[in-house]
C-alpha cells in the first residue's frame, strides 16, 4: 500500500453502543438520527454515548391531531427523587473525602473509603429498582432533562463517576513515586476512561499521554491514545478555518484537485461497496466495530498479478490507492503521513493539514502535532514528513455520479459550544433520492448540516441555492463541501441561523426561491428525556415535529404558486400527518391557502421499538411520555407540499400512497414515484426561468413480455398518478416474492447502478439491491404514464 500500516483496532473494545440497533432502523429514527452525535464508542470499562438536549426550535406548539400533549413529569414519584438525591449527596460526600486524602495515610483509612463506597453502591443497587442502577449507566447525562425523575437518576450517575475518578486520581497520586510503572499506567489509564464517561476528552487525552510514556504493556493503551486523539483532534476552535475556500480562490483549486484523486480512483458508492464487500453505505455509520470486518475485505481485493494464475472475472478490480482513501475517509484508519503526501501532493497536504482536514499524530501515543509543525515537516521532506502518522478528522462520502460529501464522524458527539455535523444516514439518501428534479432557478436547503441536499440540487435541476443551519459547525462545512465540488459560484448565501430568521430581509419576500429542501432534527424528545435524541440534528422536540412546523408555517413567506417544499421525517401517527399539516400551513396562509401536499409514508414502527434512549429509566420514562402525548406508532415520511394559484382549489394534503417496508431503503420507489410526484396536476408557473434538464440514460432494451397498455386518462390528476404508482408497485412487489427465491437476496453480486427507462445513470446506488428484469415493464409503464 504504499507505505506500513498501523495496526488497526480490535474488534469488541471500541464498539459502538448502538451496534446492535440494525443500522438504527425499528428501535429509533432510521438513519441513526436519534443516536447523539456518536460520541458512542464503547470504551475499554466505559462508553461514550449521552447526548444533549438542543434547543428546537420552530413552534412552540406541541400537539398531534385531536390530542393534547400532557407532560410525562407530571408523574413525580417523589420517594425515588428523594431516594436518588440522597444517594448522589453521599456519593458527592465520598468524593470530597478521596480528594482531601493525603498520602499515605494509612491502610485502615483506605480500607474505609473502599469499604464506604462499596455500601454505597449496594444500596443504591436496590433503590434503583426497576430504574436501573445508576451506576451502571456507562456516561453521564450532557445536558439536564426536563423529567424530575431522569434528571435525580443523571445527577446520581454523575456523582457516582465523579466519586470513582476521585478514588482513581488518588491512587494515580499515591504511585506516582512507585517504582511499579505498570501499577501506576494502569491507573492512569483507569483515570482516563472515567473521565471519558465523564466526557472530559482534554483530560482524557492527557492522561493517557502520559501513560504512553511509562512503559506500559496495558492492552488498552494503544487502543485509547489512538482514540483520545481521534475524539480531540476534531473538536480544536480552528477546525475548517484560515483559509479562503470561495470561488477562484488557491484552497478551492487545491481541493478540486483532493476530490480529482478520489475520482480517478473510483471512489463511488458501487466500488466502495464492492471493494469492502458490503451491501449498504450505512455499514459506514459507527464503522468501529465493522472497521476490521471492511479492511479485510478491501485487502482481500487487492493482490499483485501473477502470470501462473487465471484472473477471475467476479473479482472487483479495485485501484491500490482506493484501498487507502476507504481506510482513511470511511474507516477512520490511521496512515503515515508521507502516504498522505503520496496521494495527494505536498501543497494539498499542508493545505489539508491547515484546516484540520487531518491531523498529523507523533508516534505509539499519538500525540497531535501543531499543524504548522506538521506542515514545516511536510516542507522538509514530503516523503519522510518527519516520520508522523495522520488521522483524518471527517468522513468522505460518494453521493451519487461525480460528487463527494464531507461529514463529522459520528465518534464527534455534542457538547456545549460543538455539534457535530451529521453523517450521512438513510433519512438523507431518502431525501436526496426522493425529492422531485424538476429544474428550478433558486434552492432553499433547511437544516442543511453538509450541505449535501441543496449540493445536489445544484449538481442536477438548479441553478442557484441558498443554505441555512443553527448549528454553528454547518456553515464550515457547507462551504468545504461547494470548494470540493467546484460549486461555489453557484450560492446565494451560506446562513447560520434559524431557519427563517437566518436569512436577510430582501430574501423573505414570495418568489425569492422556487424549492424547499429540508432534512430537520425529527426525533421525538419529551422533556429532552432521550440522550439519544440529544444531539442538534436529531432533537425535534417533545413530538419530533417543532422544527417541522415552522418551516411549514414559513413556506408561504418566500414561494410562490408551482413552487415546493420537500422534507423528510419521522412521523407520530402518520395517519393523522395530512390533517396537521393543513393546519400549519392554513394558520399562517390562511384557511383559503391553496397548497397540495402528498404524504408517502413506510410502514408504522410500534412507539414501543422507538428508543434512542441510553439507560432504563430513560427508557422507562420515554415510553410513559410517548403514551402521554398518544404517540402510537412512528413512521419514516417523504413529504412534497406544491404551492397552488388562485384557481387551484384550497388546501389539500393526503396519504399519497400504501405504506412502503422500509420506505427509505427503498431507492427505485423514491425515485420512480415520489421524485416524480410533481409529474402532472400541480402548478407549473415559476416566476423565473429554469436551468436545463440533467441528460437522461439510454434506456435499455424492453422485455420479452411487457404488461398491456394502460388505458388512455381522459386528464392527469393526482388522484390517478397515485393509483397509477399504487398498482406499479403491486406489480414489482408480486415480482419481488419471485426474486427473492431466485436471487436469494444477494446485494453485492446483484446491486448496480441501475440504466432503466426512466431513470437517470446512478438511480440505483450500490447500496440497494439491484432491480432485476421484471422491474423493466413495471418502468416502462411509469414512463408511459409521465409523459401523458
Amino acid at each position: 500500500l504504499g507505505a506500513p500500516s498501523v495496526p488497526s483496532k480490535p474488534n469488541g473494545v471500541l464498539a459502538s453502543s448502538y451496534a446492535n440497533a440494525k443500522s438504527q432502523k425499528g428501535s429509533f429514527a432510521g438513519g441513526c438520527r436519534g443516536c447523539t452525535a456518536a460520541a458512542a464508542a464503547a470504551v475499554a470499562y466505559g462508553r461514550l454515548g449521552a447526548g444533549r438536549r438542543s434547543e428546537v426550535v420552530g413552534t412552540s406548539g406541541a400537539s398531534l391531531k385531536g390530542l393534547t400533549v400532557r407532560r410525562a413529569a407530571g408523574i413525580a414519584e417523589p420517594a425515588v427523587i428523594n431516594e436518588l438525591q440522597e444517594a448522589s449527596r453521599k456519593f458527592d460526600q465520598l468524593r470530597g473525602e478521596w480528594e482531601a486524602l493525603p498520602l499515605n495515610p494509612g491502610k485502615e483509612r483506605v480500607i474505609s473509603l473502599v469499604s464506604q463506597e462499596q455500601a454505597l453502591r449496594e444500596s443504591l443497587k436496590l433503590k434503583a429498582g426497576e430504574l436501573g442502577n445508576p451506576a451502571d449507566t456507562t456516561t453521564v447525562a450532557r445536558f439536564g432533562s426536563g423529567d424530575t425523575v431522569v434528571r435525580a437518576h443523571g445527577d446520581c450517575t454523575r456523582a457516582v463517576v465523579g466519586a470513582e475518578l476521585a478514588r482513581s486520581d488518588w491512587e494515580v497520586r499515591q504511585l506516582q513515586s512507585s517504582t511499579d510503572r505498570k501499577a501506576y499506567a494502569a491507573a492512569m489509564i483507569n483515570g482516563a476512561v472515567l473521565k471519558m464517561r465523564l466526557f472530559n476528552i482534554d483530560g482524557a487525552y492527557e492522561a493517557m499521554q502520559h501513560a504512553s510514556t511509562l512503559g506500559s504493556s496495558d492492552p488498552r493503551l494503544e487502543l485509547l491514545t489512538r482514540y483520545s486523539a481521534q475524539l480531540k483532534a476534531p473538536r480544536h476552535a480552528d477546525f475548517l478555518t484560515g483559509e479562503d475556500l470561495s470561488s477562484g480562490s488557491r484552497a478551492e483549486t487545491l481541493l478540486q484537485g483532493f476530490k480529482g484523486v478520489f475520482m480517478a480512483n473510483q471512489y463511488s458508492i458501487d466500488m466502495v461497496l464492492q471493494a469492502t464487500k458490503s451491501d449498504s453505505m450505512s455499514r459506514f455509520i459507527f464503522v468501529d466495530s465493522k472497521a476490521d470486518e471492511l479492511e479485510r475485505g478491501l485487502l482481500e481485493n487487492i493482490e499483485e498479478t501473477n502470470p501462473l494464475k487465471p484472473e477471475d472475472p467476479s473479482k472487483p478490480k479495485v485501484p491500490v490507492d482506493l484501498v487507502d482513501l476507504v481506510r482513511l475517509f470511511l474507516l477512520h484508519r490511521i496512515l503515515p503521513l508521507a502516504r498522505i503526501c503520496q496521494l495527494f501532493g505536498p501543497e494539498c497536504t499542508q493545505l489539508l493539514l491547515k484546516l484540520r482536514v487531518v491531523s498529523a499524530l507523533e508516534g505509539n501515543a499519538c500525540r497531535i502535532i501543531d499543524p504548522d509543525e506538521a506542515i514545516a515537516a511536510v516542507a522538509a521532506s514530503s516523503f519522510s514528513c518527519g516520520a508522523y502518522f495522520a488521522v483524518s478528522n471527517i468522513a468522505m462520502w460518494p453521493i451519487e455520479e461525480d460528487l463527494v460529501i464531507a461529514t463529522d464522524f459520528e465518534q464527534t458527539f455534542s457538547e456545549p459550544g460543538l455539534e457535530p455535523v451529521m453523517y450521512i444516514s438513510e433519512d438523507s439518501w431518502a431525501l436526496l433520492g426522493g425529492a422531485p428534479r424538476e429544474p428550478v432557478r433558486s434552492v432553499l436547503d433547511f437544516c442543511t448540516g453538509s450541505g449535501v441536499q441543496g449540493i445536489i440540487a445544484l449538481r442536477y435541476y438548479a441553478e442557484r441555492a441558498t443554505f441555512v443551519d443553527l448549528n454553528p459547525r454547518s456553515p464550515k462545512f457547507v462551504k468545504l463541501n461547494l470548494a470540493l465540488n467546484g460549486l461555489a459560484h453557484k450560492v446565494d448565501g451560506v446562513f447560520h441561523g434559524n431557519l427563517y430568521e437566518a436569512l436577510p430581509e430582501e430574501c423573505l419576500r414570495p418568489g425569492t426561491y422556487d424549492a424547499i429542501l429540508a432534512n430537520p432534527p425529527f426525533v421525538p424528545n419529551p422533556q429532552g428525556i432521550a440522550s439519544g435524541a440529544g444531539a442538534m440534528f436529531g432533537n425535534g422536540g417533545d413530538t419530533g415535529e417543532h422544527v417541522v412546523i415552522g418551516i411549514i408555517k414559513g413556506a408561504p413567506r418566500v414561494l410562490l404558486p408551482g413552487s415546493r417544499l420537500t422534507f423528510v421525517s419521522m412521523a407520530p401517527n402518520v395517519e393523522e400527518m395530512p390533517g396537521r399539516i393543513k393546519e400549519w400551513y392554513t394558520s399562517v396562509a390562511g384557511d383559503s391557502a391553496s397548497f397540495k401536499a402528498l404524504v408517502y409514508r413506510g410502514s408504522p414502527t410500534p412507539a414501543e421499538r422507538y428508543l434512542p434512549t441510553a439507560s432504563e429509566v430513560e427508557t422507562k420514562r420515554y415510553q410513559a411520555a410517548l403514551q402521554a402525548m398518544g404517540i402510537t406508532t412512528l413512521s419514516e415520511v417523504i413529504v412534497v407540499i406544491t404551492v397552488g394559484g388562485p384557481n387551484d382549489g384550497g388546501p389539500s394534503a393526503v396519504l399519497a400512497d400504501a405504506a412502503q417496508r422500509e420506505l427509505w431503503g427503498n431507492q427505485p420507489y423514491l425515485r420512480s414515484v415520489v421524485q416524480r410526484a410533481l409529474g402532472s396536476g400541480a402548478s407549473s408557473a415559476v416566476a423565473a426561468p429554469r436551468a436545463p434538464a440533467a441528460p437522461r440514460a439510454p434506456a435499455v432494451p424492453a422485455a420479452p413480455a411487457p404488461p398491456a397498455p394502460a388505458p388512455e386518462p381522459a386528464q392527469a390528476t393526482p388522484e390517478l398518478n397515485a393509483a397509477a404508482a399504487e398498482a406499479a408497485a403491486a406489480v414489482a412487489a408480486a415480482a419481488a416474492a419471485k426474486d427473492a427465491e431466485e436471487m436469494g437476496r444477494q446485494p453485492q453480486q446483484n446491486a448496480r447502478e441501475g440504466n432503466l427507462p426512466g431513470f437517470q445513470v446512478g438511480f440505483f446506488p450500490g447500496y440497494c439491491s439491484g432491480p432485476s428484469s421484471r422491474w423493466v415493464p413495471t418502468a416502462q409503464e411509469l414512463e408511459r404514464l409521465a409523459k401523458r
